[in-house]
């Protein structure tokens, strides 16, 4: 039994625990992001396809993707309804993803395991 106290260990179980924290959170925060941008995509398939608005889920798809522009929709004005359409729910789409992208980097700069120079 000695023995097994004598062992080096192998690394700091909170530090280790820490780090599986933050990688559940950059998992849950790639979903998160991912589902947004989703929401506004198919919002603009709906609109495209020319769902009928009256319809439940075409309406919570559009309730929620209005929610989720980050007040980017109509950032440009263009003729065509439909550019219009894609460029006000597009680009929001997009900036969810890199939002996404930058947190998750983030997150995992501080779980990335620490040499031992500190």
């Amino acid at each position: 039994m000695a023995d097994l106290d004598r062992r080096p260990r192998s690394g700091n179980p909170v530090t280790g625990a820490a780090r599986g924290l933050l990688g559940l959170v950059a998992g849950i925060v790639r979903f998160v992001t991912g589902l947004f941008a989703a929401i506004l995509v198919v919002h603009v398939v709906l609109e495209l396809l020319g769902a009928n608005p009256d319809n439940g889920l075409t309406q919570f798809v559009a309730n929620a993707a209005d929610s989720l522009t980050l007040g980017l929709a109509n950032l440009f004005e263009v003729g065509s309804p439909t550019v219009q359409l894609i460029l006000s729910y597009g680009i929001p789409a997009i900036a969810w993803l890199v939002i996404g992208a930058v947190i998750v980097a983030v997150l995992r700069v501080f779980a990335r395991p620490r040499s031992g120079l500190a």
